[in-house]
């Protein structure tokens, strides 16, 4: 590599850390694009599910409204059922919007096929509802008609495949992510490595033999001929200025020769000796000037100033020189403008990779936020619908409670109507008695009567039998009269026992008909206790996937804040590697051409 020229050594050191960095700039990048892409995957499957669940509730819903119709009777419920019949399609519209082609052909058929029988069954039901002859069999067959089996094995089908995609989705994110920030950090310690790396060997393949160089034309400059010259036999422009040296250094041995030769001919004459001693002298204060102008213009480039020039022209020998000093300087400045204009570059990749990565930092963590509300959300109306079914299977306990209490009412309302009905015979037997008393007693009377007649025929011998007739038939009449009173009583008891069989009997109708509706409430309710607990199992499984979303959705957030970090760094090395190429100063037109190209360029990138 010591036989490159400066120009090439200095690209090619700034171009394998350009490299690098493009490398994994690219990877990185690209790993980004793939959290990006998949980021919107999984928003989308959240979509997807969120309309399943809502088709599903308000499919119960309909079905609850067609239960309460069959119940009651009560048009309300029609118009609850149209209703939630229109809101299914445009949900169902939306749905197959958000699915890929092949998810669509593959799960929406069998719901939409579901979902038209559950609409048949609803309208049959509705049908056989309103008819008196089929509504008494409808209302005892309505927990098993119109069920939500199908559709729900349908759109659980759909559910599971989405979430598998988005399992898989997420697996390749974390696989991405894990990609991205090892290339980063990867790519961040290779850039420092190979930068310090390049640092080092232009530091020895460079500085180093400039400083010697310096050195030895100093001492040359100072008479010292006995130097050794370094980077001779280098084919690159320090080996170029080596042999300038060498030349100094042979034409100072060879001036001292001739000035000792100049000694040993004494016997020239004196205008050949002061000729020889004038261009003796012009030619070693033309070597001494050349020797420092050069020296000058290496401890200028030592010390990194690009910008020094040899203006002042050598003689005709030294010329090329200069020119080749100049030539190397020029290629040199060049080579640094373009590797500070490439550092400006990766700087404001760096950032702009930082400020995307920040961006979705943000998003991310945003989505992060709304799930994590959807899923507390989720969370309460679980948490409701649990207590509303249990109330619900409270109500359908005691709805048996009181049908079964209906019954026993009913029971003991038919027997106290069976002893009533007894208790109107057995009056009924008092009263036909008493009839045969009073029959008795009017009889009793006309024996008396009769008595009475043949004992005022006797005389004076039959007076005492006489007063014994009128005693027998006072004794009639009193038991006549109170046959009269008895059986008056009893036809008012009779009476009053009639009447208490009606509101008995009424009693017992109503009885019945309160059992009836109780019977009607209970299958009511038994329906409304199937459909709480099918909800509450449907809002469980969107709760379970919209908290596994939540999870994922963290888990990208805090995969992104570490590739934000990655990203940051990668900057950070950016910016030092851009301090280390302005140690050199290079002309002023220059550098602000190529910063002002650099930052063009990372304008439009960011455009």
């Amino acid at each position: 590599m010591k036989h490159l020229r400066v120009s090439r050594k200095l690209t090619l050191a700034f171009a394998s850390v350009l490299f690098v960095v493009i490398a994994f700039c690219s990877v990185a990048f690209v790993s980004m694009q793939r959290i990006h892409e998949a980021t919107l995957a999984n928003q989308q499957t959240q979509s997807v599910l969120k309309l399943s669940s809502q088709i599903l509730a308000t499919l119960v819903e309909h079905q609850n409204a067609m239960r309460g119709f069959v119940a009651s009777l009560n048009e309300e419920f029609i118009e609850r059922m149209a209703k939630y019949g229109d809101a299914v399609p445009p949900l169902m519209t939306e749905l197959e919007q958000k699915l890929s082609k092949t998810e669509a052909e593959t799960y929406l058929p069998p719901a939409r096929q579901a979902i038209q029988t559950f609409y048949a069954q609803l309208d049959a039901t509705v049908a056989n509802a309103r008819d008196p002859a089929t509504i008494e069999e409808t209302r005892s067959k309505i927990a098993t008609t119109a069920r939500l089996s199908d559709i729900r094995k349908a759109l659980t089908a759909l559910d599971e495949a989405s979430q598998k995609v988005a399992d898989e989705r997420t697996a390749s994110l974390n696989a991405a992510f894990e990609t991205g920030t090892k290339t980063l950090i990867a790519g961040g310690l290779t850039a420092a490595l190979i930068a310090v790396a390049m640092g080092i060997l232009l530091i020895r393949s460079l500085a180093t033999p400039l400083r010697g160089m310096t050195v030895a034309m100093r001492k040359l400059a100072e008479g010292d001929t006995a130097i050794d010259t370094p980077a001779m036999g280098r084919r690159d422009e320090l080996g170029s200025m080596a042999a300038a040296v060498e030349v100094f250094r042979a034409n100072a041995i060879a001036a001292r020769k001739l000035e000792a030769d100049s000694k040993q001919q004494q016997s020239l004459t004196e205008a050949e000796r002061a000729e020889r001693a004038r261009l003796d002298q012009a030619r070693s204060e033309t070597m001494t000037q050349a020797t420092a102008t050069l020296a000058g213009g290496l401890a200028e480039l030592a010390k990194g100033n690009l910008t020094v020039r040899l203006e002042q022209p050598f003689a005709e020998e030294f010329e090329t020189l200069r020119k080749d000093f100049n030539e190397a300087v020029s290629q040199l400045a060049e080579t640094l403008s373009a590797v500070a204009h490439a550092t400006n570059s990766i700087d404001t990749g760096s950032r702009e990779i930082s400020g995307s990565t920040n961006d979705l930092s943000r998003r991310t963590e945003q989505q992060a936020a709304s799930l994590e509300e959807t899923a507390a959300a989720l969370d309460e109306i679980t948490v409701n619908v649990r207590h509303a079914s249990n109330r619900v299977e409270e109500a359908r306990a005691a709805a048996s409670d009181a049908a079964h209490s209906a019954e026993t009412s009913g029971t003991v309302v038919a027997n106290a109507v069976e002893a009533m009905g007894r208790i109107e015979q057995s009056s009924q037997s008092i009263s036909n008695i008493i009839g045969v008393i009073d029959e008795i007693a009017f009889q009793t009377n006309l024996l008396a009567l009769n008595a009475g007649v043949e004992a005022a025929r006797a005389g004076d011998a039959g007076k005492g039998f006489a007063v014994v007739a009128q005693e027998v038939r006072e004794l009639a009449q009193r038991s006549a009269q109170a046959a009269r009173e008895i059986k008056d009583l009893i036809r008012v008891s009779t009476e009053e026992v009639s009447n208490g069989v009606k509101l008995v009997s009424d009693t017992g109708g109503a009885l019945k008909t309160i059992e009836s509706f109780i019977t009607t409430v209970n299958v009511q309710m038994n329906a409304i206790a199937t459909a709480a607990k099918e909800q509450a199992t449907g809002l469980a499984e969107v709760n379970t996937a919209v908290n596994q979303m939540d999870q994922f959705t963290q888990q990208n957030a805090a995969m992104v804040e570490e590739t934000s970090a990655a990203s940051a760094g990668l900057a950070t090395e950016s910016t030092r590697l851009r301090q280390l190429v302005q140690r050199f100063e290079i002309s002023a037109v220059n550098n602000n051409a190529q910063v002002d190209r650099g930052y063009a360029s990372g304008m439009r990138r960011s455009a």
